[in-house]
């Protein structure tokens, strides 16, 4: 397992690069607006670009009530097959963490997402940070169906999705987002998203 570790430079933005100057935007943003939370609605969507160019079908969700989430920020689901029978639906439970982008996430951090994963879901952990050694053995070790998001993804997948759009600047794009934040909190189980 030691051979898949990618090392913390390899998961953060080389110096003076664009993607650090967008990551650092993004922690600025949810961090000096007190809108860490917020940074649920960016994470689904930076999860949703990344599996949508790998699935027949990826379904929006919701972001999670603070404090009654049960240890998820966000809800998707995505389907892969064509038809009735061959559609299988897995629900996407997502973890989001705006954290300073030289602190790593740890095990202890991630250990909650893993333990409300059921049978056939799909965790996703989106970051402006890194992953730990430690973590990532875990993960491949105990073989966890969870993705890794971390801030060299988290600020490619931004600037990926500005290029898609008319905004030029990351505060305008991340304000374009926020602004949807509200309306797409819910307070449902996860296992509700295979009914809509």
């Amino acid at each position: 397992s030691s051979l898949q570790i990618v090392k913390k430079e390899k998961q953060i933005p080389a110096k003076d690069s664009n993607n650090l100057k967008c990551l650092n935007e993004i922690y600025r943003f949810y961090t000096t607006n007190k809108k860490k939370h917020n940074f649920e609605l960016l994470a689904s969507k930076v999860t949703k670009n990344i599996l949508i160019e790998n699935c027949k079908k990826y379904i929006d969700g919701w972001i999670t009530q603070r404090g009654s989430d049960g240890g998820a920020d966000f809800i998707s689901r995505m389907d892969i097959g064509t038809s009735n029978l061959s559609i299988v639906k897995q629900v996407i439970y997502g973890q989001a963490k705006c954290t300073k982008i030289n602190v790593p996430i740890s095990g202890k951090d991630i250990s909650r997402t893993v333990a409300r994963l059921r049978r056939g879901w799909l965790g996703a952990f989106v970051t402006t940070s890194f992953f730990s050694d430690s973590l990532q053995n875990e993960v491949i070790e105990d073989e966890y169906p969870i993705m890794l998001i971390c801030g060299l993804d988290l600020a490619n997948e931004v600037l990926k999705m500005m290029r898609a759009t008319e905004y030029k600047n990351v505060n305008d794009f991340l304000k374009y987002i926020d602004k949807d934040y509200e309306s797409k909190i819910l307070l449902r189980r996860p296992e509700e998203i295979l009914k809509d």
